[in-house]
């Protein structure tokens, strides 16, 4: 029951549809089980020569009954059905927007297939147990009771043995209900690694052609199948025991019930019309106990569900507002790094790390792979918390400032460029409120996109595919960039943005961006010095220390690390035009 304490607070929300449709279904009820009523007292009376009057009297009575019992259950079954599509919307609004708060660290450790399962499969075997498993419920319970005291009311001898035969199902329900609840979590826990295997073999379908892969992966893909079919089925043979022994149960129940009320009609004790009315309950009462069947299996597989939904509802966002963030609307853009210390893994990636940026000016960072590079960029927009030391934005702690103006101050080009499966227009215009055209044509123009929208069948408004699919590398990351220059942010990061670009179009994108680095902080993380010669201060890294800074004509003239480099970058320049 822990798992589905997380429900209590969506269905308080929806109480009163809730309290409507159990109470018609209390209504509704009570005309189902008077049609048993006239339908004994219509055998009574033709016993007894009634007028054809009366019987068609009762009659009309039943069918008016059975009328108005349709319209109460249409309206029990709307309310309640309602309710469950309600809340499993609210759910899964809520689960989606906890994943959109949750860090990067959060996705890495879980598959993305598993996830995905969670908000669908999982969300739908919650719905059904609360939209059936309630309507369902409901209606046992009230024809339970309504039918016993009205049995009672007939004949007790005969009460007793239907009350007592009856409940026998749901205690067999309750045993086989532990071991259901045990084997679904594995069913739904495999679906998740099916899904996830789907699914990267969907995103990497390009690598898995180029490496002829292709048999391999539906070889695996078809062993995590048959898993999952076998973990299905183990779970489906508890499920179909419980059919056949409900039908013995109440089989067994409708035969002691005929052959003893049969003993009382011929002994006098009770009318022929009575035991009518009576089989008339008991047969009333087999749904329900059938149903409570399903409502078992229905509960077992929604606490499950809910389950896996609560184990990542319950974990908290490691990086969020402070209770105490400053007031912060705007941000001007100046970084200052004290002493930072970075560790992933326990393993240290920034160590003492210290440097300063005025608001307005470029710092370009350069260093071998692993240097630090990237973490730095991580810092500055919180994807990690430093260890040591601060990251101050505008002299204040970035963990002071709210998480939202932090980010939105920022526009960043990251190394693996991420472009959604919609048109052009859409990926360049992602996070800008208001699109206004002629910023939308400076930013294609900057990122020099512009050179290739004649390629494209619908310009800007072509359908890119999943992923940028249907994109090189090169346009990938101007598409990104023109998508960062677009938000026109107070801080720009280009983290190794012109690694696919080649030479001449990447000279054309730094002179575009000459106009929107001008007063703007701007941090340039690249491998080529060409990238970065303008910057008005460069760092490089090593081992995520500081080994030298300053502007371009002092390192070359210092002739240190960057100096080498830089030659190593005009040999190679002059070895590619020697070739050419």
């Amino acid at each position: 029951m822990n798992n589905l304490k997380p429900l209590i607070p969506y269905l308080r929300a929806h109480q009163g549809a809730i309290l409507l449709g159990v109470l018609t279904s209390l209504i509704g009820t009570i005309l189902a089980l008077l049609q048993p009523f006239l339908i004994g007292s219509a055998i009574d009376a033709l016993q007894h020569n009634r007028p054809v009057s009366d019987i068609l009297q009762l009659a009309a009575l039943i069918l008016g009954f059975a009328a108005v019992q349709g319209i109460f259950t249409f309206f029990t079954r709307y309310s309640i059905n309602k309710v469950s599509r309600e809340v499993e919307y609210e759910l899964r609004r809520d689960y989606f927007a906890h994943l959109e708060r949750m860090p990067q660290t959060f996705f890495q450790g879980m598959h993305t297939g598993d996830i995905m399962a969670r908000a669908t499969n999982d969300m739908s075997a919650v719905r059904g147990f609360i939209g059936p498993g309630i309507l369902n419920t409901s209606n046992t319970v009230l024809m339970f009771i309504i039918a016993s005291v009205l049995m009672f009311g007939i004949d007790a001898k005969l009460a007793v043995i239907a009350v007592l035969f009856l409940p026998l199902v749901s205690i067999a329900f309750t045993v086989i209900g532990n071991k259901m609840h045990q084997r679904y979590e594995k069913v739904q826990a495999q679906f998740g690694n099916l899904s996830t295997r789907a699914q990267e073999n969907f995103s990497g379908i390009r690598v898995i052609k180029a490496y002829a892969q292709e048999d391999l992966e539906i070889g695996r893909f078809a062993k995590a199948n048959r898993e999952y079919v076998r973990l299905a089925m183990d779970y489906q043979r508890l499920s179909g025991l419980l059919w056949p022994l409900m039908t013995f149960v109440l089989g067994v129940t409708a035969g002691i019930i005929l052959f003893v009320g049969g003993s009382e009609v011929i002994a006098g004790h009770i009318t022929l019309g009575q035991f009518v009315q009576f089989n008339g309950y008991l047969g009333m009462l087999s749904w329900p106990m059938i149903a409570l069947g399903w409502v078992v299996n229905l509960y077992q597989q929604g606490v499950a569900s809910m389950g896996r939904i609560s184990e990542v509802m319950r974990q908290e966002p490691a990086i969020a507002d402070r209770p105490t963030a400053l007031p912060v609307t705007a941000i001007r853009g100046e970084i200052e790094f004290r002493d930072v210390g970075l560790n992933y893994g326990g393993q240290p990636v920034l160590n003492g790390l210290s440097f300063h940026v005025p608001a307005g000016q470029t710092l370009a960072i350069l260093g071998a792979t692993g240097a630090g590079k990237t973490s730095i960029v991580n810092l500055i927009t919180r994807v990690y918390e430093a260890q040591q030391g601060q990251v101050l934005i505008d002299g204040v702690d970035v963990r002071d400032l709210p998480l939202a103006v932090l980010r939105r101050a920022v526009g960043m080009v990251p190394q693996d460029t991420f472009l959604f499966s919609v048109a052009l227009r859409e990926n360049v215009s992602f996070g800008v409120d208001q699109v206004d055209e002629g910023r939308l044509a400076q930013a294609v123009t900057v990122a020099r996109l512009s050179n290739d929208i004649d390629q494209f069948p619908q310009g800007l408004d072509t359908v890119i595919g999943e992923r940028g699919v249907t994109l090189s590398g090169g346009q990938k990351q101007r598409t990104a960039i023109a998508r960062a220059v677009m938000r026109d942010p107070a801080i720009l990061i280009l983290d190794d943005a012109l690694s696919s670009i080649d030479t001449a179009t990447q000279a054309e994108i730094l002179q575009g961006l000459q106009s929107v680095l001008a007063g703007r902080t701007s941090l340039i993380i690249a491998h080529r010095i060409s990238t970065v010669k303008a910057a008005d201060q460069i760092i490089v890294l090593d081992d995520g220390h500081v080994i030298e800074q300053g502007r371009h004509q002092e390192l070359v003239a210092r002739g240190g690390v960057y100096a080498q480099m830089y030659r190593r970058e005009l040999l190679s320049q002059e070895l590619e035009v020697e070739v050419e």
